[in-house]
């Protein structure tokens, strides 16, 4: 069986796609600054199951890339292997 659908997309400048398990119930996610984990608002455009595109994260941006149990905006951490936010479009 095949399937033959047209679907309409448009590509979004400025955007990131993450894990959706990282992105919290008020659209924000986690972010490290000088080893202290800190909340950055974002404004998702797009789900899948398993991923989210958002908008609005700062170019260079350090994101956690797994969740963390108990954290907390102002909790110490060291960073292991980090990410930093990257347009889609580049």
């Amino acid at each position: 069986m095949y399937l033959e659908a047209n679907l309409n997309a448009k590509q979004e400048m400025d955007a990131i796609e993450i894990d959706r398990s990282l992105l919290l119930e008020n659209n924000q996610i986690f972010v490290v600054k000088d080893s202290i984990l800190d909340l950055i608002d974002v404004n998702p455009v797009y789900f899948s199951n398993k991923k989210v595109v958002l908008k609005e994260v700062p170019e260079g941006t350090t994101i956690i890339t797994r969740p963390v149990v108990g954290a907390y905006a102002g909790m110490l951490v060291k960073k292991y292997k980090g990410e930093t936010a990257k347009n889609l479009n580049q």
